[in-house]
C-alpha cells in the first residue's frame, strides 16, 4: 500500500475503533465501478459485491436493534422506522457524517458529479433533508460489508448501532408523519374520486441493485417523476415532486 492508502486505513481504524486485518477490503469498498474503467491496472475490485453484502448486514443489524429497543412497536411501526434508517437519503447523510466523500475512488466524471452534489448541499437550507447521492449511499453499504468480512458480525452490529443512534431522534420525529405517497393519494382521491397510478418508466442496474425511475399519473397526465433504488423509494420521490408541482389542480 502507498502512503495515501495507509492514511485511509488508519482513518477507518480510528473512526470505527477497530484494528483492521484486511485493508484491501476497505479500499475495495471505496472503489466505484467508474474508477475501474479509467484505471485498468487498479489493484482492487469495484465495491458492488461488498455493497450487496453490506446491504444485507445493515438490514439485519438495524432490524435487530430496533426490535430490541422498541419492544412495544408492532410490525407496522417497525417497518417504516427501519426504512427511514436504511434508505438512500439516510445513507447519504451517514456517508457525509463519516467523511467518506474525501476517500472515494471514482472516475473524473463521477468526481465532478460528487463535487456538484457537495456544492448543492452547501447552498441548501435544509441540511440534506431532500438531497441524496447514490454513490455515497452505496459506499456506506460497501464499508459495512468490509467491516463484516474483516471483523465479524458483532463488531459490524456495534458500528452500525453507534452510527444509527446518532440519527434516531430525527427519524422518530418523522415516522409519525404521513408519507408523500399517502398524502398525494388523499388529495387526488378527494378531487377525482380515484387514486393516482404509478408506472415504471425505466429500470436498470444489476439484479441486487436496480435503479428505478417511476412516474405518478392521473388520467394519463404525469404529475411527477422520481427515482430510487427500490420501487417504493421511487414512488415516494415521484409523489413528493407531484405534491410540490400540484399539476392536478389545473386538471378536471
Amino acid at each position: 500500500m502507498n502512503s495515501k492508502h495507509e492514511h485511509i486505513i488508519k482513518y477507518f481504524e480510528e473512526l470505527f475503533n477497530i484494528k483492521i486485518r484486511k485493508p484491501e477490503l476497505y479500499l475495495e469498498a471505496l472503489t466505484h465501478s467508474s474508477f475501474i474503467n479509467e484505471n485498468k491496472k487498479w489493484d482492487y475490485s469495484h465495491n458492488e459485491r461488498l455493497e450487496y453484502l453490506g446491504d444485507a448486514v445493515l438490514q439485519l443489524c438495524v432490524s435487530d436493534f430496533i426490535y430490541e429497543k422498541f419492544p412495544t412497536y408492532v410490525e407496522g411501526e417497525l417497518t417504516p422506522l427501519r426504512a427511514n434508517l436504511v434508505n438512500s437519503l439516510m445513507l447519504s447523510k451517514i456517508a457525509l457524517a463519516l467523511g467518506l466523500e474525501k476517500y472515494l475512488f471514482v472516475s473524473k466524471g463521477e468526481k465532478i458529479n460528487l463535487e456538484q452534489f457537495l456544492n448543492q448541499l452547501k447552498e441548501s437550507n435544509d441540511d440534506l433533508s431532500k438531497l441524496k447521492y447514490y454513490v455515497l449511499a452505496d459506499s456506506v453499504e460497501a464499508i459495512i460489508g468490509a467491516i463484516y468480512l474483516d471483523q465479524g458480525f458483532m463488531v459490524s452490529k456495534n458500528v452500525i448501532v453507534k452510527i444509527v443512534e446518532t440519527f434516531m431522534k430525527d427519524v422518530l420525529g418523522k415516522i409519525s408523519q404521513k408519507d408523500h405517497k399517502s398524502l398525494l393519494q388523499e388529495k387526488i382521491q378527494e378531487k377525482f374520486k380515484r387514486a393516482p397510478s404509478c408506472k415504471v418508466i425505466k429500470a436498470e442496474g444489476p439484479a441486487h441493485k436496480i435503479h428505478y425511475i417511476i412516474g405518478v399519473y392521473i388520467h394519463d397526465i404525469e404529475l411527477g417523476k422520481g427515482e430510487g433504488w427500490s420501487k417504493k423509494d421511487a414512488e415516494e420521490s415521484a409523489a413528493e415532486i407531484a405534491l410540490k408541482e400540484e399539476k392536478w389542480k389545473t386538471k378536471k
